[in-house]
C-alpha cells in the first residue's frame, strides 16, 4: 500500500480553488474525469490528517493538464495557489506572524505551508528566499520545457503580498516537468 503523505487541508483547498475559479461544474467535470468524483462525495475535512497518497496528488494535476492543456494547466494551477493561500489567510492561519517583519512574517508563513503540504520547505540563501520542492507531485507525470508548477507561484505570490513585500518576485528556476530533480523558486 502506498504511503499517506497529503493533508486533507491540501486536497481540500485544492477543490475549494477550483470550485471558486471554475463553479461547482466545472469541479465536477474535472474530477469525474480524473475518476475522482468521490472526492466530492466525502469532501476532506481542514484537518493536517495525511488521508491521501502522492499518485492522488499527482493525479488531480495530470488530468487537469489532459482536459485543459499545459497552458491551461498552468493558468488554473497559478489561481488554485492564489485562492489557496487566499483561502488560508482570511482564515487565520498565519495570523500569529502579522506582527513580524515583512521578510520573517513571509518565511515563517512558507514554513507553515509546507508543513501543511507536506511538500518542500524555505531556506534562505545570503539574503534570498529560497523555496525548493524535490517532493513536488504537481507536476509529476508531465513534460513540459518550462515550468509547470505555477500552484506554487500563486501560493507565494499571494503570500508576498500578504507580508507586504511588494518588491519580492518569485521565478522557478528549476521544475521536474523539465527534467530536474526539484521544484525550485
Amino acid at each position: 500500500m502506498t504511503e499517506k503523505t497529503v493533508s486533507n487541508i491540501a486536497i481540500r483547498i485544492w477543490l475549494d480553488a477550483t470550485e471558486v475559479i471554475m463553479g461547482t461544474n466545472g469541479l465536477k467535470a474535472l474530477l469525474n474525469y480524473a475518476g475522482m468524483s468521490h472526492l466530492l462525495e466525502n469532501l476532506p475535512d481542514y484537518s493536517f490528517d495525511k488521508n491521501y497518497t502522492d499518485d492522488d496528488f499527482s493525479a488531480l494535476a495530470a488530468n487537469y493538464q489532459q482536459v485543459l492543456g499545459t497552458q491551461g494547466l498552468k493558468a488554473i494551477l497559478r489561481q488554485i495557489g492564489k485562492t489557496s493561500a487566499k483561502t488560508s489567510i482570511d482564515m487565520g492561519a498565519y495570523d500569529s506572524f502579522k506582527e513580524l517583519p515583512p521578510k520573517e512574517r513571509f518565511f515563517k508563513a512558507a514554513e507553515l505551508f509546507s508543513i501543511a503540504s507536506g511538500r518542500g520547505g524555505p531556506i534562505m540563501e545570503g539574503e534570498t528566499v529560497v523555496y525548493d520542492n524535490p517532493q513536488c507531485t504537481a507536476c509529476r507525470g508531465i513534460t513540459s520545457d518550462t515550468p509547470v508548477c505555477t500552484i506554487m507561484c500563486g501560493v507565494m505570490d499571494e503570500l508576498i503580498a500578504w507580508a507586504g513585500m511588494p518588491e519580492m518576485k518569485l521565478v522557478e528556476t528549476h521544475c521536474k516537468a523539465m527534467g530536474d530533480d526539484t521544484c525550485r523558486y
